[in-house]
């Protein structure tokens, strides 16, 4: 519905000097072991992606399409120079993070990666027998020792480093630890019903810049998305004759904020870069919609990390909300 819209070609400048743009590719198939046949449609997303005018594209070795990907990009045809490329480390390469960007770059194919993120801040042990074990808050290596190693790999092969999945709690430790380099990026869950209204000014103000996954939203364990579906969202796009998830990705953009939404259609990917202008009210109309419809995390809804302590403690990948800074003591939201 929104192709009389221009291609947004919206930048914002890093805290190491290099530009990103705000829109870019998602590449999470939803699966770490994707078919023969999802592997072929993310190779011509990738293509039809950049042929759209998109010039980033953001991936992760979790996802198990980093070797796709670099090869979507090479046979694009668009000049290395001008894709910005982000891909992320899993917690078992916490304690070597020079071998897991040597691991990526292999995968990729590429001579670079412009943006490297540890993508949790919890650590996973990787057992003699293979088996996995989440490592705790106070565990070595702590991702405090992780971003130590990391900032020695800023160079030739890694233009930029960053974090995902952090607030101010853990990017606050990693200042507090004598971080010598600030992570450029911080990308983290973030939508109309988890807006991160703190978070977001509170690193602006410190130079990291907010990349935003599941924009749209997300759909897990079959969970409706209401996002799509509620009234206010609706009449907003209906207004500017857009559909609603563009009015939520350009929502996002207009708060200063990179976005990556992904989509199989050729279609949907054209539409997710050309963005609306939204009005001041309709911008506080989003920014309340987490108190006036409802509040989620994400990660409520993902069964595989969710996990207990033998005192019922709820657990996600071994930590707990308060460790990640999410909530507080009393589980109230940390915005």
């Amino acid at each position: 519905m929104s192709p009389k819209y221009p291609i947004c070609t919206k930048t914002f400048t890093l805290n190491n000097g290099h530009k990103i743009p705000a829109v870019g590719l998602g590449t999470w198939l939803g699966t770490t072991t994707p078919s023969p046949t999802q592997a072929t449609a993310l190779h011509a997303t990738v293509l039809n992606a950049l042929k759209n005018g998109y010039r980033l594209i953001d991936t992760a070795q979790y996802y198990g399409i980093e070797h796709i990907v670099g090869s979507a990009i090479l046979a694009s045809g668009t000049p290395r120079s001008e894709i910005t490329l982000v891909t992320k480390f899993w917690g078992q390469w916490h304690h070597d993070p020079s071998s897991a960007l040597e691991k990526s770059l292999e995968n990729l194919g590429l001579d670079y990666i412009d943006i490297f993120l540890m993508h949790w801040p919890n650590a996973i042990r990787v057992n003699p027998d293979g088996s996995e074990t989440d490592l705790g808050i106070e565990e070595s290596p702590t991702f405090l020792e992780t971003w130590k190693i990391m900032e020695g790999l800023v160079g030739e092969k890694c233009r930029g480093i960053g974090v995902s999945n952090f607030t101010q709690k853990t990017l606050q430790a990693l200042i507090d630890g004598g971080a010598k380099v600030l992570p450029c990026v911080n990308q983290v869950e973030l939508h109309a019903f988890n807006p991160n209204l703190k978070l977001v000014p509170w690193s602006r103000e410190r130079g990291i810049h907010t990349m935003s996954w599941s924009t749209l939203g997300g759909a897990y364990e079959n969970r409706p998305n209401e996002i799509f579906t509620h009234p206010l969202f609706k009449r907003i796009a209906s207004s500017h004759s857009c559909s609603v998830g563009v009015v939520s990705l350009s929502w996002t953009v207009q708060r200063g904020i990179t976005i990556i939404p992904k989509s199989s259609s050729d279609a949907r990917v054209a539409e997710n870069i050309r963005l609306v202008e939204l009005s001041e009210e309709e911008i506080d109309e989003m920014n309340n919609a987490h108190k006036t419809i409802k509040q989620i995390h994400l990660v409520d809804w993902i069964t595989s990390v969710q996990g207990k302590r033998e005192d019922g403690t709820q657990l996600v990948m071994g930590w707990t909300k308060e460790d990640f800074g999410w909530e507080d003591k009393e589980g109230n939201w940390l915005p």
